[in-house]
């Protein structure tokens, strides 16, 4: 008997796309699933459209929020009726091919790991290819690892040691679940783009936030990086500490820690040290160059508009 997989699809206003997705999940070559649909209060004909495909197949479960309770919630909604040894989640506008979980469940069996991720294809609004989504190998390079993106699988286990998803990371929830499976948990890379079908378009929260996740995200890895240390390597040490004085003296304006993570930085490789104030200064002096001449002309173009304001 194949491991049940359950598979939670979390939805809002989701009608334009979900038939696509639902499809996606019932024609998977890995027959033994249970589709887990979380409607979140949608105010279209989601819920209609999903109950049209429960009637039809039984593998199907809805629950119907009675409120709106955002992502990292509904799917811990999900989650609490998963009967499934594997755990995986799927978007309302996105879409698997026929044998990702077939192949994610065949690498687990095979390596003994306990999450498996894969790299995935971008479709633009109306299904056409755009380009390819390369996550990077996390037990190579941390650093250089963009998260587990939207292909995945994984044991019930890391689902439970998380305790699920925080509601209070709503935008970087999966970043963040992923960054603490990280701490406790072994994962396998799959770099292949054809398991999966990921949707950009204008109504897309990665669209419209994608700033204000960058920040959280940055946020977020600051806040672990006592736990995240030890399981780096050294090199994953100099990247990280110069990502964070680059941040912080450029972007954030704070020289305190700038400072504190330079003095971290030196530790380990004063060359590195060296080349990355080198950079801050560059940037810095761009910055500088830009807004200088901009400043100039503008002062110049009101005192010949009208005077020098004085009275």
């Amino acid at each position: 008997m194949q491991p049940l997989v359950s598979i939670i699809l979390p939805t809002y206003n989701g009608e334009k796309y979900i038939r696509t997705s639902v499809e996606s999940c019932l024609a998977q070559t890995y027959q033994n699933i249970e589709l887990i649909i979380v409607n979140d209060c949608s105010n279209d004909n989601t819920l209609a459209v999903v109950e049209e495909y429960a009637k039809r197949d039984a593998r199907i479960k809805i629950i119907d929020n009675p409120i709106n309770k955002k992502l990292p919630r509904s799917l811990n909604e999900g989650f609490k009726i998963a009967t499934g040894v594997y755990y995986t989640w799927t978007s309302d506008d996105n879409y698997y091919s026929a044998e990702a979980i077939e192949t994610m469940v065949n690498t687990l069996l095979k390596t003994g790991k306990d999450l498996v991720y894969a790299d995935y294809k971008i479709i633009d609004d109306l299904g056409k290819f755009v380009g390819d989504k390369y996550l990077g190998n996390i037990n190579e390079s941390f650093i250089k690892w963009l998260g587990c993106g939207a292909c995945f699988l994984y044991k019930k286990e890391v689902h439970e040691r998380n305790n699920g998803y925080d509601p209070s990371t709503f935008l970087i929830e999966d970043y963040d679940f992923f960054l603490r499976a990280y701490l406790h948990s072994s994962f396998e890379y799959l770099p292949q783009q054809n398991l999966y079908f990921y949707r950009h378009h204008d109504a897309s929260l990665t669209s419209n936030m994608s700033d204000a996740v960058f920040e959280m995200q940055k946020i977020f890895v600051e806040k672990k990086m006592p736990l995240l240390l030890p399981k780096l390597s050294q090199k994953d040490h100099i990247l990280l500490f110069r990502k964070y004085v680059v941040y912080n003296a450029v972007y954030k304006n704070n020289p305190t820690k700038a400072y504190y993570y330079l003095q971290q930085l030196q530790q380990l490789s004063l060359s590195q040290a060296f080349v990355t104030v080198c950079y801050i200064a560059v940037k810095k002096a761009a910055a500088w160059f830009r807004i200088v001449p901009f400043l100039f002309l503008s002062f110049f173009k009101l005192l010949f508009a009208g005077g020098s304001g004085k009275k």
